[in-house]
């Protein structure tokens, strides 16, 4: 049986994580969506809330498997790639990270950009993580079985053997 369990942030929270590196200020803010026009809608509020930056770039995953990242301007894969392996190696789906940068004056090249954009994010998995808003989600499916009592013992077994549960 595949594993049907993952985590994700809960509903209306927000986490925020931050990184500075040579001026340039990288927030990142990380939230639960249900699907793509929610993180677009996100997108799009930390867009206008943030209308100066230079990039806001954004990375999701659905329960479903859908992923998308953009590097919003930045060089190929050096935005949100990283921003998306955070979220992918955290086993997180249902969310959306937009990480804004304010552009500090200096250019930090590829291996700088890969790494700053990595740490906001993983900064706010921390933030979400010392609130307690990390969720771990279960798919449950409610099974009806009518059995003779004498199969009692032996169902129960099964059912603990697939970790499911009697009620």
């Amino acid at each position: 049986m595949p594993d049907t369990s993952y985590k994700t942030i809960k509903l209306d929270f927000v986490a925020e994580g931050l990184f500075e590196d040579r001026k340039s200020r990288f927030i990142a803010q990380l939230c639960h969506v249900e699907a793509e026009t929610e993180a677009q809608e996100f997108l799009a509020r930390v867009k206008a809330k943030h209308y100066n930056a230079r990039h806001n770039v954004p990375a999701w995953i659905l329960e479903d498997g859908t992923e998308r990242a953009s590097d919003d301007g930045e060089p190929s894969r050096t935005a949100g790639m990283p921003v998306l392996e955070v979220l992918r190696g955290a086993g997180l789906k249902n969310v959306c990270c937009v990480v804004t940068r304010y552009f500090g004056g200096t250019l930090l090249g590829p291996g700088g950009l890969v790494r700053a954009y990595t740490t906001a994010a993983q900064e706010a998995l921390a933030t979400a993580e010392e609130a307690s808003a990390v969720q771990e989600m279960l798919q449950v499916v409610r099974v009806e079985l009518s059995a003779p009592y004498n199969l009692y013992e032996q169902i129960q077994r099964l059912v603990s053997d697939v970790g499911g549960k009697i009620v």
